[in-house]
């Protein structure tokens, strides 16, 4: 009888997710996390962001409500530079300028940025790596943590015989 419940519930838990109409993205988000240096860093950008400030030929502007420098969770805004401006990265507040780069290929007014392991340097000459990677999906979470699930199942009814 338990397991009938179990799943029941399995049963109507998939029944809700697919019922509910998916939502496609403007564009996937992409997580950035900065290491190697003396600043350790965080956040998220859309793939395709929308900037508020365009300087044509040379950087942009986005908002960045998720940046975690150290310990601490913070909002800034996030400039990033192409190569004629020596390409990298800063923002207003909490980080300084980071140099080497170009994070985003098109123009200005409508980047898109790139992924991969990136080597930058500090204007003290510090080096550290910036990578960036695409940020999974919640349906990708849902399907692991429901593997993961029927995993934990399987093993208790193995160990109950």
């Amino acid at each position: 009888m338990n397991r009938i419940l179990k799943l029941g519930a399995l049963l109507a838990i998939f029944t809700i997710f697919s019922a509910v109409p998916a939502r496609a993205l403007s564009s996937p988000t992409l997580d950035y996390t900065l290491s190697g240096g003396p600043i350790t860093a965080f956040w998220s950008v859309s793939q395709d962001p929308t900037p508020f400030y365009v300087e044509d030929g040379t950087a942009f502007a986005a908002y960045s409500t998720d940046l975690v420098v150290g310990t601490g969770s913070v909002s800034d805004i996030i400039c990033f530079f192409n190569l004629s401006d020596v390409g990298g990265f800063n923002t207003v507040t909490y980080l300084p300028d980071f140099y080497g780069a170009q994070l985003y290929s098109g123009p200005e007014d409508s980047p898109t940025m790139l992924t991969g392991l990136f080597y930058l340097t500090d204007a003290t000459g510090d080096c550290c790596t910036l990578n960036v990677s695409q940020a999974p999906e919640p349906t990708t979470w849902l399907l692991l943590a429901s593997g993961l699930a029927a995993l934990a199942l399987k093993r208790k009814k193995l160990l109950a015989n």
